[in-house]
């Protein structure tokens, strides 16, 4: 039986998301080139709905009441399960954001049907995703008719509408249900802008730095770039290494610099999936096995106590000739 194939957007201070054309990419390809249904829940989202239909050629159900303003998984839920068919079994694809995975597990348990996490390929029916940091791939295909799935940001391309016809949009208004639960407001961290964006080289501190003191190693690294700035795996922020601002992963901030030293970083697919597009990547890690050597360029097996320091000094010595000569 063919299935439906529905695409949860999500849009950021009026925008549509990146991973929201990457997750209609991915719809695609699971329909064998046929194009999603794409769910879009908000309040005034009418703008958003006509660009999702226009830049991708999908149609979009555009959903819209008050008490959608503000993200609210109960809300959320209720809403897109009075879309969805009750009869033909369907995938629900959603972006493997805090939302997305916030809001996955409950749309499961509301259909009884399976729910998969951090896709990253897919062929055929099989969906695979990474475990334990990088170092096996799971092959999941799931044995109920209906499924939800997340996509990991980055695995798979935006969407762009080979077509001049754009997909239709249709207004629905949501029903008000009575919630357990109500939003007061979302509150911005106040570090959220950073120069990890802007910077041509990032030198990025993963748990494998050892303590929080070595820090000023990676610091010290970066200041010998210009344009450059300090990026962290999860566990280092978790830590308080570092701040949140600094941390780049599917939690984090994608970004794409010319060069990308990565130290003491295992290579959990959550944080190379917010770098694996830089231009160079060097890896230095006291592990030969550690994940980050796939996606990297250059390979450093050493420990990074001792590397850095003589890699600065030879940096500085360099430069010191440069001037001279």
């Amino acid at each position: 039986m063919k299935k439906d194939i529905f695409v949860i957007a999500e849009s950021d201070r009026g925008c549509i998301t990146p991973e929201t054309y990457e997750l209609i990419t991915f719809a695609e390809e699971l329909s064998g080139g046929l194009l999603p249904t794409v769910i879009i829940l908000g309040s005034n989202n009418e703008t958003q709905a006509k660009e999702l239909a226009e830049k991708t050629g999908a149609d979009v159900l555009c959903v819209t009441s008050d008490h959608l303003k503000l993200y609210n998984t109960q809300a959320y839920c209720d809403a897109i399960l009075d879309i969805l068919p009750k009869d033909n079994p369907s995938w629900v694809c959603l972006a493997h954001t805090s939302t997305g995975y916030d809001l996955a597990p409950r749309i499961a348990v509301k259909l009884n049907c399976a729910c998969i996490t951090a896709v990253e390929k897919i062929r055929g029916n099989i969906l695979s995703r990474s475990l334990y940091q990088g170092r096996f791939t799971a092959d999941i295909i799931p044995d109920t008719p209906s499924a939800v799935l997340t996509v990991l940001a980055g695995s798979f391309p935006a969407s762009v509408s080979e077509s001049n016809s754009p997909g239709s949009v249709r207004m629905l208004q949501a029903s008000v249900p009575p919630l357990k639960t109500e939003t007061l407001g979302i509150k911005e961290s106040e570090h959220r802008d950073s120069n990890l964006n802007d910077a041509e080289v990032i030198v990025a501190a993963g748990r494998g730095v050892g303590k929080k003191e070595n820090i000023s190693l990676i610091n010290e690294l970066a200041e010998i770039f210009p344009r450059s700035a300090v990026g962290a795996s999860r566990s280092v922020c978790d830590s308080g290494w570092l701040e949140y601002s600094h941390q780049i992963g599917t939690t984090g901030q994608t970004v794409s610099p010319k060069l990308y030293i990565a130290c003491g970083i295992s290579g959990a697919i959550q944080h190379v999936s917010g770098m694996k597009k830089s231009q160079n990547i060097v890896a230095v890690n006291s592990d030969p096995n550690a994940a980050i050597f796939r996606v990297a360029h250059y390979c450093i097996v050493e420990d990074l106590t001792s590397f850095i320091p003589i890699l600065i000094d030879e940096f500085k010595g360099f430069s010191l000739l440069r001037r001279l000569f």
